[in-house]
């Protein structure tokens, strides 16, 4: 252990010496590492935020939306009503269905909103009274829309921060009366929109009750939102008896069912497969500096021929020459993938913030990172340094010292 030990020096001093060429050599292992871990920390980090955020709840159900591939869309247009006849055409596998207004249409639903004498256009929404942390929602100030508001058919409304700001910039929102078309609110809450998985852009947005909102858009609704009984319920059961039930409802009219948590999951597991891809593609560049390793080690096998002839005419045995240069070759790959590392590192803790604001928690699995970086730089300096290495071992003590 202590000879071994002994060839580090050695290896550095050769390494210093030749620190241009060895600097040009590990150049592309820097690259490379660094390309691995910025690209297998940040798509791990996305599907782990995704998980995470599955797994701690926001729910988001199923959807039922009107096919428009169809020969005749108008036929499947879907009205208030067809969520209560779906939910009780359904009742044992539909817990609750709601109507929903919002943007997810061909167009955004925007109304004229008056406050003291002065109107602006602003999207509006309608919501089933389930805002909460869960699927991204933070008040501000007031409060969010609840339940309570839904039953109650309340005349209130909920500002996104960005509207608040547009109809209010002086502050003091809450308590406020505005017109939204025809409908007079009071403004209960402002809220914000932290990073979630099952929550969109909100932009210049007024949330309403959906029975609210009946009374502002009486006409189509937009799509029908709807849950089981459980998680744990066969999602295929599930939108069978909703399709059943739309049938019921709408004859020969077509839909699209779709299970909004398995759409996540199914994106979760592209992240991470797009993840895999592309730090297989580093990995591809970490075998082109390999090569580069490889190659500068057989030109020190040539250079230094000599002094291979030198150690072998005073005992050393091929096995120790062919170590010494495994170790150079070794260091050299390591010294690349240390820096690599730190690159690497780096640009997922300056790219992190933006995937924690689109996905919320972003968890990075740093051991798992450091050890692939770690294994590539080490596989890459014994894989490739091996050769040279066996080169050198195998070279006749009496040719060496002529060359």
């Amino acid at each position: 252990m202590s000879r071994f030990l002994a060839y580090i020096p050695e290896a550095f001093e050769s390494i210093w010496r030749h620190r241009s060429r060895s600097a040009l050599s590990a150049l592309g292992m820097i690259i490379g590492i660094a390309s691995v871990i910025a690209v297998l920390g940040l798509s791990q980090a996305a599907s782990g935020g995704m998980k995470e955020e599955i797994a701690r709840g926001g729910d988001p159900g199923f959807i039922a939306v009107a096919d428009p591939s169809q020969d005749n869309p108008a036929l499947a247009t879907l009205y208030y009503r067809d969520a209560a006849l779906m939910q009780a055409y359904a009742s044992d596998q539909i817990r609750r269905a709601i109507p929903v207004y919002s943007s997810q249409g061909s167009q955004p639903r925007t109304y004229r909103v008056t406050v003291n004498g002065h109107s602006d256009f602003v999207q509006v929404n309608s919501t089933g009274g389930e805002l909460n942390e869960a699927n991204g929602f933070n008040a501000d100030s007031g409060r969010l829309i609840d339940s309570d508001d839904v039953l109650s058919g309340s005349s209130v409304g909920m500002l996104s921060h960005e509207a608040a700001a547009k109809l209010f910039p002086g502050g003091g929102a809450v308590g406020r009366s505005i017109n939204v078309g025809s409908q007079r609110l009071t403004i209960v809450g402002v809220f914000s929109l932290k990073a979630s998985l099952f929550s969109g852009f909100v932009g210049e947005t007024i949330y309403l009750p959906y029975t609210t909102m009946h009374r502002l858009a009486p006409g189509p609704i937009d799509f029908v939102q709807f849950w089981g009984y459980s998680r744990s319920q066969n999602p295929v059961t599930v939108i069978t008896a909703a399709t059943a039930a739309l049938d019921r409802i709408h004859p020969r009219a077509q839909y699209r069912v779709q299970d909004q948590l398995a759409v996540s999951g199914i994106f979760v597991n592209v992240l991470s497969f797009i993840g895999v891809g592309l730090t297989f593609i580093g990995g591809v560049s970490l075998f082109v500096a390999g090569i580069g390793i490889m190659n500068i080690m057989l030109v020190s096998v040539s250079e230094r021929t000599r002094e291979i002839g030198i150690r072998k005419a005073i005992g050393a045995s091929a096995h120790e020459i062919a170590t010494q240069f495994l170790v150079e070759a070794t260091l050299l790959s390591l010294g690349g993938g240390i820096i690599g590392s730190i690159l690497g590192v780096l640009a997922v803790l300056l790219m992190r913030p933006a995937i924690i604001k689109s996905v919320g928690a972003a968890p990075v699995p740093w051991g798992i990172v450091i050890a692939v970086a770690a294994g590539f730089s080490i596989s890459v300096g014994v894989g490739f340094g091996s050769y040279p290495a066996a080169r050198a071992g195998r070279l006749d003590p009496v040719e060496a010292l002529r060359g």
